[in-house]
């Protein structure tokens, strides 16, 4: 029993700090000054992205705003993009082709910045999409030097539910422990930040032999720096990323997250990793034991315990409980430390590849 009673200290104590952290997050914002919309460049970098460009555009036109420049860096697509910007000939959008001897997105998005007139530059991802408002929205984003805009993960199948709560406790974290220290993760498919601070604080030299991680290595510049840094939690200005459609995808997509993330070297990020797979590791410890113990009742408090203090860090988002929401969690309680394993012996071995490269 002194196990469950030490587990159910640790797990409760860490979603207890969460939940506090996010409501001091929200709290003891100070940055009283927003953004203008024609202080912003948006700026686009893709590859063999015809597909997703499509619903991309259709948000674009849905806009009630615009921004000064919608900038597209194409890296060497192959696929027949060309004919998607002659649509969109009414809209400030400039399309730019990344020279021959670069390549990648960290080139791709310093190649775009490099034709940008704006104080500030908003990185999209081609596979986004966003709703009506968006633009409107900006105006009331703070300005900071840096600036942790909201990402969603989509569901198409019944089992990406499991994924996109899995993102969602990510950003939950995320925001929790910004609330008593500072944020461990930012998403280049809404990332928002003064183009004069990225040029000072910018190392791209010593990580440029890295495929991605654009974002969180500008995370780690802007910090390292000491310039002000914001999490805006305003769902009007989500993005929406759909999961992939496979589970091998979607693993190769986590691997390369979990690896990008051991690149950038943040002792915090790691220590969080760590203490996250400790907590979960222990959890499926005890359903091991109380289940062949016998002691089937045992492992069933465990299992509402956990979910219980889960669903009151979910409530922090005000996400609705529908369907998709509660088979998420249901998969997310079972499989969870499963899938954990899977994804830390994949990262030992795998090394998948992103964009063809």
């Amino acid at each position: 029993m002194w196990l469950i009673s030490g587990w159910f200290l640790a797990y409760s104590c860490s979603i207890m700090g969460l939940i506090f952290g996010i409501q001091r997050l929200r709290a003891e914002r100070t940055i009283k000054k927003c953004v203008s919309i024609d202080q912003i460049t948006v700026l686009v970098p893709f590859r063999n992205e015809a597909h997703n460009l499509k619903h991309f555009f259709d948000s674009i036109r849905s806009q009630k705003y615009q921004p000064i420049q919608w900038i597209f860096v194409n890296d060497h697509s192959t696929d027949d993009f060309q004919s998607l910007f002659a649509e969109m000939r009414v809209f400030p959008i400039r399309l730019l082709h990344l020279p021959d001897e670069q390549e990648g997105k960290k080139a791709a998005i310093r190649f775009g910045m490099d034709h940008a007139t704006t104080d500030y530059c908003l990185t999209m991802d081609a596979d986004v999409t966003f709703g009506n408002d968006y633009m409107k929205q900006l105006l009331t984003v703070p300005a900071a030097d840096l600036v942790i805009l909201p990402v969603e993960m989509t569901a198409k199948r019944w089992w990406h539910s499991f994924f996109t709560l899995e993102y969602l406790f990510t950003t939950l974290l995320n925001r929790g422990i910004a609330g008593w220290s500072r944020p461990v993760n930012a998403s280049g498919a809404n990332l928002l930040f003064r183009i004069d601070v990225f040029e000072q604080t910018d190392d791209y030299e010593h990580h440029e032999h890295i495929a991605s991680g654009d974002d969180m290595y500008t995370l780690r510049a802007f910090r390292d720096g000491h310039k002000t840094i914001e999490i805006v939690e305003n769902k009007a200005l989500s993005v929406y990323t759909a999961t992939p459609l496979t589970i091998g995808q979607t693993m190769d997509q986590r691997v390369r997250w979990l690896s990008k993330t051991g690149h950038v070297g943040d002792s915090l990020n790691t220590f969080l990793g760590f203490w996250a797979v400790a907590l979960h590791m222990g959890y499926f410890l005890l359903l091991i034991l109380t289940f062949f113990a016998p002691a089937v009742w045992l492992t069933l408090l465990v299992i509402v315990l956990k979910t219980a203090f889960d669903f009151a860090l979910i409530r922090m988002t005000g996400k609705p409980w529908n369907v998709e929401t509660i088979s998420g969690l249901i998969l997310f309680e079972l499989l969870y430390p499963l899938y954990l394993f899977a994804l830390l012996g994949s990262s030992l071995f795998a090394q998948p590849e992103w964009k063809g490269r």
